[in-house]
Parts: C-alpha cells; structure tokens; sequence
C-alpha cells in the first residue's frame, strides 16, 4: 500500500503539468482533438452513420444534477443510442467520454461513433461531464487545487452516469452483464481512472477533496445500479502506474496512441520539458502490463503519430472487433504499427 500511495503522488505532479500547459502543447491539441472522431475528411462514418441511423437516439438525457466550478447546480446530460428495434431486448453497453484537458469539449462528436455501434447491437452512450478549472498560461505552473477538483468532478460524474444507465438499464435495453468504458485523452485518462482508481487511493490523490466535494462514487443507489466493467477502450491515454493494475482488476484493454505524442506519452517520462515533471505512464507500459497478467490487451500504435491518431473508420472496425472478442471470452495479446486490423 505504500508504494501504491508513494505512486500516485508522484503521478499527480504530472498529471496536473500535462492539463495546465495551455500557452504550447498540450491546449493546442487538445483543442483539435476534442473532435477529433469528426476530423476524417474521407470517414465513411462521418458520412453516413448518423444519416443512415435506423436505431433510436435519445438525446440530452438529465443522468444527475452537481455543483459545477461556478458553484451553481449544473443538470448533466447524455445522449443514448440503442440499436434498430430494441424494445424486450438487451445488448451490451458502451459509455464513451470525450477529450477536451478537462476545460471543453461536448459529447456531441462522439455521436457518430455512438450510431455506428448502436447499428452493430450496442447501446452506446456519451456524456457531458463538469469542466472547467483556472490554471495559468505559463509552462510548468498550474493552478493545482482547480485543476485536481475538475478531475475529481468528472471521474465522479463518469459514475453517477453508469450508475444512472443501470439504473434505468430495462428501459434503455441494456445488458448489465455487458459494460465498457472509453475515451480519448482526459477522456481516455477519465475512464482508465474510474475503472480502477478506489476511494482510498483517490482520498490520496485528490487529498482533503471527498471531505468537501464528497465521495468519489456518491451512489446511493439500489443493487440494481451497480455495474462491472468488462473491458476498456483507450485513445491516447494513460495511467498512474502499470503496477497499479493487478491481476484483481485488470480489465482487457484496446489502445491507440502515437509514439510521438507530446501531450500524453505512448511510453513514461516527463509530459513537457519541465525539469521537475515526473513520469507518467501510456500505451506501451500500460500494454506490457496487462500482456503480463495474461488479459487481453491490443495496442494500435501509429509510429510516427503524435496525440490523436488513427482515422475514424479504423478505430471503429476494430473496438468493434474488440467488444466482440471480449464478449465472447477470446484472448488477444496484439501489438501493432501502422494501420493493421486487430481484428483476425
């Protein structure tokens, strides 16, 4: 437990370095991947998965209602789409989260990817979560107590909406059995965190923070809104520590990262040229660890790509590939460079 707490203190440091380098880096691309699932100029998805929709998209539901970063009670909402003639049956979940350095971005450029797995037999969710935090415009400072409560906000959001989903999992046809999360960067870094980060190691890392904004997972919800995860989707995220992630709570993971990522990195060291930036760990540790303990682990890796990688189409085909294997309890330890398909 010591060097579970000694790991997540020195992860902080980095964390809070990586969201608060807004003048270079790190604000400029997260402001162009916030949407990056609508950037394929030649997405077929883009183009018709939407438009062609045949399923229901329920859209701006209220899953809770929190304090935002102004103190006011924000409603947060999120748009569902369940496949073609779901009514009396169940399918699998996907929750997906966007990007956006925990400041901006919306669920809506996700509804694409949302549409194109309803189509495929899923339900498939994405939420608006809390942002905001002040930070500053120069390079290795950052206003950290801001910066670790918006983290903290949007992890417990990230649950409240689980719990809401399983809550209401008759109604929206869900199987509670089936559950995945995903992202792409604070997106990514958000799902990776609620699945594994526990109440006593966030008491570490957020230090004083479930005293004044309360606990992590706030549930006070019946048997019927707990939920089990059954496998992760991560673009261009990262982790506390490979080591954090035990043969307890591993979870079968796809990645997508570019090794040239200056924002989040493919491997471990300092996020931004910062002499005192500790390390933080991405894909490729991340990959080795779960390959360790025998889960199912599929990296995608663009050697020459930097933060958001990848086009639509691609990632697409293949979480579904993945979703697929994991369900049916298929085992894959795959790594790959360039845009090869995971999905033999």
């Amino acid at each position: 437990m010591r060097r579970r707490v000694k790991t997540l203190c020195v992860f902080i440091s980095v964390l809070l370095i990586v969201f608060s380098f807004s003048g270079v880096n790190a604000q400029n691309v997260h402001d162009t991947t916030t949407n990056a699932e609508n950037d394929d100029e030649d997405s077929t998805l883009k183009a018709t998965a939407l438009k062609n929709f045949t399923g229901v998209a329920l859209r701006d539901v209220i899953y809770t209602t929190k304090k935002n970063v102004q103190d006011v009670q924000q409603p947060l909402g999120m748009d569902i789409y369940k496949p073609p003639e779901a009514d009396g049956k169940k399918f699998p979940l996907v929750l997906l989260i966007h990007g956006g350095g925990f400041k901006r971005g919306t669920k809506k450029p996700l509804g694409i990817v949302c549409a194109a797995l309803a189509e495929r037999g899923y339900v498939a969710a994405t939420i608006d979560y809390r942002l905001g935090w002040g930070g500053t415009r120069k390079v290795c400072s950052a206003d950290t107590v801001q910066l670790k409560q918006a983290i903290y906000r949007a992890l417990q959001d990230a649950h409240s909406a689980l719990h809401f989903l399983m809550e209401h999992a008759d109604e929206y046809s869900i199987d509670r059995d089936s559950v995945f999360i995903g992202g792409g960067s604070a997106g990514a870094v958000t799902a990776l965190f609620t699945a594994y980060l526990t109440q006593q190691e966030a008491d570490v890392y957020f230090t004083g923070l479930s005293k004044t904004m309360g606990p992590l997972d706030d549930s006070t919800h019946d048997v019927n809104s707990a939920y089990k995860l059954q496998g992760i989707i991560s673009m261009w995220g990262a982790y506390a520590d490979p080591q954090l992630i035990t043969s307890a709570n591993a979870l079968p993971t796809i990645f997508f990262h570019g090794k040239k990522d200056q924002t989040v990195p493919f491997n471990f060291g300092p996020i931004i040229p910062c002499p005192d930036a500790s390390v933080i760990y991405g894909t490729y540790p991340l990959y080795n660890r779960l390959k360790e303990l025998g889960i199912t682990a599929i990296a995608h890796v663009d050697p020459e790509g930097g933060h958001g990688v990848f086009s639509l189409d691609f990632r697409v085909a293949n979480i579904l590939c993945f979703l697929s294997d994991v369900r049916a309890g298929n085992k894959k330890e795959i790594y790959l460079e360039g845009e090869q398909s995971s999905c033999n």
